[in-house]
């Protein structure tokens, strides 16, 4: 719970603009841009040697479509580039809205208590604060998601490694969750919302949650996700976290042997 209070969330662009100066950037060479970028952010890194910490600096620009969670500020940070269409617009409701970039909040949340982010405490120091009776209950409902992601096969045989995107997929999990928890509160003691081209609100949540994070992948990308990259690919984090969602199947009334279905016995629940 303290950790949750003192959640440091960074939303759009920074308070400080950082000054690029002294980045010379010119059309003659793009390897020679990109070889000056470098310099620069490495001499950016070295001046805050021996500084008191920023905690108003970012670590993507504010263009960047993508969001991250830094375990060691115990701070979210959402750049506007990712605050458009299909991850949020004024213009959609609020089904689609929570169901895409609240659940991409959600899941940033989670990552202060994932495998790697529960290492930290709520000032971000790196040490042991959890009891032994909550991290072994911890450990044990995290591998029930590293045998549900094991068991996913990408081509030709080859599977999902489940410790390496364990995160990533206690993210999805726990932000899906959180999400769907947040949309239901803010309905409270409002009219219900009307259904959308025939979705009820609480499909046209997970549907928005599809149509922001199933990306088309090529088959030749998905086979190097699986042996390099902490995500899991496109369709298993749609599917993957969805599938251990009760409120997912009584959304679609789906019946219980359903491919979309976990079985109870093997429903992943870490949060």
């Amino acid at each position: 719970m303290a950790k949750i209070a003192t959640f440091n969330p960074k939303v759009g662009y920074p308070d400080t603009w950082k000054d690029y100066g002294l980045l010379d950037i010119r059309r003659e060479s793009y390897f020679e841009n990109v070889t000056a970028a470098s310099r620069f952010a490495v001499v950016d890194d070295l001046k805050t040697i021996g500084k008191p910490v920023d905690r108003g600096r970012w670590g993507m620009t504010a263009p960047t479509s993508d969001a991250y969670e830094n375990p060691l500020l115990n701070e979210i940070v959402f750049p506007a580039g990712i605050l458009q269409p299909p991850a949020f617009s004024v213009d959609a409701t609020d089904a689609v809205n929570y169901g895409a970039i609240g659940v991409v909040i959600g899941h940033e949340i989670s990552h202060g208590f994932d495998d790697q982010g529960a290492q930290y405490d709520y000032l971000g120091r790196l040490r042991d604060w959890w009891t032994d009776a909550d991290l072994k209950q911890f450990k044990e409902r995290g591998a029930c998601v590293v045998d549900q992601f094991d068991h996913y096969e990408i081509d030709g045989g080859l599977h999902h490694n489940g410790k390496l995107v364990l995160g990533e997929s206690i993210g999805d999990l726990g932000g899906a969750k959180l999400a769907f928890m947040a949309y239901q509160k803010s309905l409270q003691g409002k009219p219900r919302p009307a259904d959308l081209d025939g979705f009820t609100p609480e499909q046209q949540f997970f549907i928005a949650w599809g149509q922001f994070r199933g990306d088309a992948t090529r088959p030749e990308m998905q086979r190097l996700m699986v042996q390099t990259d902490p995500h899991p690919i496109a369709k298993f984090r749609v599917n993957g976290p969805l599938s251990n969602l009760p409120e997912f199947r009584f959304a679609f009334h789906c019946p219980a042997d359903a491919p979309m279905v976990r079985p109870a016995e093997k429903r992943c629940e870490v949060w």
